[in-house]
């Protein structure tokens, strides 16, 4: 028997291309981005934090992403949970690393190096 012959008919045992493989591994690359964006009482600079990242996530992130929007005025319990000094602040739960940005979010660029997207 040539058993060089079979291992080279098992090796293709080791490569999966089925469907559902192919799911896991585009799964893999769309991970769910969970943020908290902190704002004033919609105030302008809130407002303006709160339309970037909005945009910016529909644009990136369509359909993969959670955003809780937390006013500190409602909510002010949650100032201490997640320790906010500065308003707006965008929190970037998941997925790791966490990050913690502050400010209006209008520069785009530092916002999808610091998001990773």
């Amino acid at each position: 028997m040539d058993h060089s012959r079979e291992e080279k008919d098992n090796s293709n045992d080791f490569l999966d291309d089925s469907e559902d493989a192919m799911d896991l591994l585009s799964d893999h690359k769309l991970d769910k981005y969970v943020l908290r964006l902190y704002i004033a009482n919609y105030n302008q600079k809130s407002l303006s934090a709160l339309e970037n990242i909005q945009k910016l996530c529909e644009e990136r992130l369509h359909g993969r992403y959670e955003l809780e929007v937390i006013d500190i005025y409602q909510q002010p319990e949650r100032l201490e949970e997640d320790q906010i000094f500065a308003i707006p602040t965008l929190i970037k739960e998941l997925p790791p690393p966490f990050k913690k940005l502050i400010g209006d979010l209008t520069d785009t660029e530092k916002l999808i190096i610091a998001l990773a997207l």
